[in-house]
């Protein structure tokens, strides 16, 4: 439990470090529910995660999920900006919010990725 809620609050600080800097690099217009839109989807990341099983490394675990979770906010961007460099940029900066958040998670506050729970009725093999 933790770990999740670890890895939410990074990426609660990772969705404030996101709107920080397209609010003063006037990327776009930041508004409420752009800015909602933001924590949101970047909180999401954490969560996701948080709650992730995937048996990689901390780092290919943060990275690839943030990719994943990230597209979204990459497709919005694409949608309200139309084509250009920053829906790709931001495709690709959500690995290294991913991989930030697993860090923080993974390394410093030092909680490994869950193990996956055996199904019951089932022993696990060792």
């Amino acid at each position: 439990m933790k770990r999740i809620v670890i890895a939410t609050f990074f990426g609660l600080v990772a969705g404030c470090l996101c709107a920080a800097v397209a609010f003063y690099g006037n990327l776009f217009k930041i508004t409420a529910v752009v800015l909602v839109w933001t924590l949101l989807n970047r909180a999401l990341m954490g969560f996701v995660i948080g709650i992730s099983a995937l048996k990689l490394r901390w780092g290919w675990n943060g990275s690839l999920l943030g990719i994943a979770v990230g597209s979204v906010f990459s497709f919005y961007l694409f949608m309200t900006l139309g084509p250009g460099p920053l829906p790709v940029i931001n495709f690709f900066v959500n690995s290294l919010f991913g991989l930030m958040i697993e860090f923080f998670t993974t390394v410093v506050f030092k909680q490994p990725v869950l193990a996956a729970v055996p199904a019951a009725g089932r022993t696990a093999r060792v």
